[in-house]
């Protein structure tokens, strides 16, 4: 524990897999449809990290450290801090300046990457990989590597306790490959289908299992050992077989696996992690093909500089990006975006992360950031400007993230109302009543009733006060009731479709997903019945399994039912609006309203977060849903 040097083996092909994972996560943050899967790609980069930093600190013989745990812990800090702090930095300014409604949720994430606990900030904010109200925080990739630096701070440790536990490397192995299993374990039974996976996507306990599995292998299959000597020629074949193999499984996994897959995270996960372990043991050996394939100057080259592109390709995108494009991608922006996600990668690693890990912190700052006024005359221009630059925006970040500037509008999720419920005006007089006996149906269905503003009473309705509706019914209202069930889009549309159709009940609560209104759809059982419509627009917030979908629509399987589809500026989409068309297709008793056809090319119709409606959309939409209705009715005269 007290020697002075690493293990060092350069192998290029690993350079060419960081590449091909890097690029996999860029293209699924650009939603590119054929990268469904590239999320992966950061399954790669734990298990690749867990693989070299064990074969670094590993001892080539014996039990005992050769590496000073001191020496590792300020190399990892040199590689890792300076640029993703330049990075925060910079995106923090860049949103005081150019995008103020995002400093109130940006300051809280800001701290907590300086700190490296993003991941737990994220899961206790409940801050959705796969979602966010409006625009994405633009460092919210920074959670993988709060994982990686919780891991470089723990790992050095439980390594020399597990050298000094055990005498022998195999078993040492057995008792880390049982550590991936159960965290894999873990990640299977937190899993809830249908449900937002954030919580087992971000924890550290639920993805240590990979880091873990690239732990194993660097005691299996340490690189220092490989060599091609004395390798018979049908180990070689078979060698290169498994990993042409390994890396076809690689890229068909990036392009067919999606994140709303329940076998992704019961098993799945973690068998794409070993796939990608034995492909990492193909490369790293000498007389791999692939290795020397992955070789290639291009690939080195991103992957020498992932780090940087991986850093800074997710801000650039969100600042960059409006939000009525966010999946839906531009591809002419997605080119200038590249263009300068490359560039500022390249002097991220010229400028920042290759000086300091050479020359470390002091001669860096002493050579770059001192000021000596009495040098200032023989500075360059381009070292003027640096100078002022940068202690421009330290001062603009200090004040930012201390608060004492101006935060500009709040998030539009902060003065939404959580909730809307409607019922037929008929019942106004009775409304304290009726909100009573709601929260406590509420929280019969597992729904936190004082967390919702109440405009109108809802309750199970008893028969005597159907048939009151049914004979006092306006005269546009074909159906003897009709149910409305939705998340903030319902929110926005129920006050114009209270005005539509007077009688209408109407429960829209934000964020609402496919599972919460399947337990809330035995409330209203009353509904499901011939000549009464149920509205259902679902889809918002985020996907939902098959038997999700088919227990909602199976409660009202006697009432006509309008789907409507989304039009939401996130990756699930296109998912969710397979999934309503499909459904309408297999039921008769389906009608689907085209709200993504009719708003696609409006962004008019959203307010800026890109969910909520401006008055615009709300009518477009309402419209739709009356249309619907009316061609319904038509159908049904002429049949």
């Amino acid at each position: 524990m007290l020697g002075k040097t690493f293990n060092h083996r350069y192998i290029p092909g690993l350079d060419g897999i960081r590449a091909l994972a890097v690029l996999a996560v860029i293209a699924y943050h650009f939603d590119f449809n054929w990268a469904s899967g590239g999320f992966l790609g950061v399954d790669i980069f734990f298990v690749l990290s867990g693989y070299l930093i064990t074969s670094t600190i590993l001892p080539l013989k014996g039990n005992r450290l050769t590496v000073s745990l001191g020496k590792f812990w300020i190399s990892r800090f040199r590689r890792l801090v300076p640029a993703a702090y330049v990075m925060i930095i910079t995106s923090f300014v860049w949103a005081m300046l150019f995008h103020k409604e995002l400093i109130h949720t940006l300051r809280g994430d800001a701290i907590s990457s300086i700190f490296y606990s993003s991941n737990w900030w994220f899961i206790f904010h409940k801050l959705s990989y796969f979602d966010s109200f409006g625009s994405p925080s633009p460092l919210k990739n920074l959670w993988s590597l709060a994982i990686e630096e919780q891991f470089y701070l723990l790992w050095p440790i439980l390594l020399l306790l597990g050298l000094y536990v055990f005498n022998k490397r195999s078993k040492l192995a057995i008792f880390v490959f049982f550590g991936a299993l159960c965290s894999a374990a873990l990640m299977s039974i937190l899993y809830q289908p249908g449900a937002d996976p954030s919580r087992i996507y971000y924890g550290t306990d639920t993805r240590s299992f990979e880091l873990l599995i690239g732990c194993w292998l660097a005691l299996v299959w340490p690189m220092k050992r490989l060599s091609s000597q004395k390798l018979a020629k049908e180990h070689v074949t078979k060698l290169n077989s498994i990993s042409l193999l390994s890396f076809s499984i690689f890229m068909l996994s990036i392009i067919f696996i999606d994140e709303y897959q329940a076998f992704l995270y019961r098993g799945g996960m973690f068998l794409f992690c070993l796939n990608a372990a034995v492909l990492i043991a193909c490369v790293c050996h000498p007389v791999s093909i692939l290795g020397k394939l992955l070789s290639l100057k291009p690939l080195r080259w991103i992957g020498s500089r992932s780090y940087g592109i991986y850093l800074w390709h997710y801000p650039i995108m969100v600042l960059g990006t409006p939000v009525h494009e966010i999946g839906n991608p531009a591809f002419g922006r997605v080119a200038l975006q590249l263009v300068l996600i490359f560039t500022i990668a390249e002097l991220s690693y010229r400028f920042i992360e290759m000086p300091i890990r050479k020359e470390g912190f002091r001669a860096y700052f002493q050579k770059y950031l001192v000021f000596n006024k009495n040098q200032w005359g023989s500075f360059t221009f381009a070292r003027k400007f640096s100078t002022v630059l940068i202690r421009l925006c330290l001062l603009v970040f200090l004040t930012g993230i201390t608060g004492v500037v101006g935060e500009g509008q709040q998030d539009s999720s902060e003065s939404y109302p959580t909730s809307i419920k409607i019922k037929g005006a008929d019942q106004s007089s009775n409304l304290n009543e009726d909100v009573k006996q709601q929260q406590t149906s509420e929280n019969d269905s597992s729904h936190v009733a004082d967390e919702e503003t109440e405009t109108g009473g809802v309750q199970n309705r008893a028969p005597e006060q159907e048939e009151n509706e049914t004979s006092a019914k306006p005269e546009n209202e074909s159906y003897n009731g009709i149910l409305a069930i939705g998340d903030s889009v319902m929110i926005d549309i129920a006050t114009s479709l209270h005005k539509v159709y007077p009688n209408i009940t109407i429960d829209g609560k934000i964020g609402r997903q496919v599972s919460q209104a399947v337990k809330l759809s035995p409330n209203y059982a009353s509904f499901n019945q011939p000549n009464n419509a149920v509205i259902i627009q679902l889809g918002t917030n985020g996907y939902f399994s098959n038997d999700q979908m088919e227990t909602l629509l199976g409660a009202f399987s006697n009432a006509d039912i309008y789907l409507v589809n989304t039009r939401v500026p996130r990756s699930w989409e296109g998912k969710v609006n397979n999934a309503l068309l499909q459904k309408a297709q297999e039921h008769d008793n389906i009608t689907l309203i085209d709200w993504h056809a009719a708003a696609s090319n409006h962004p008019e119709f959203f307010a800026p977060d890109g969910v909520h409606l401006e008055q615009k959309g709300i009518d477009t939409l309402t419209n739709l849903i009356q249309q619907s209705i009316k061609v319904h009715d038509a159908s049904e005269i002429n049949s």
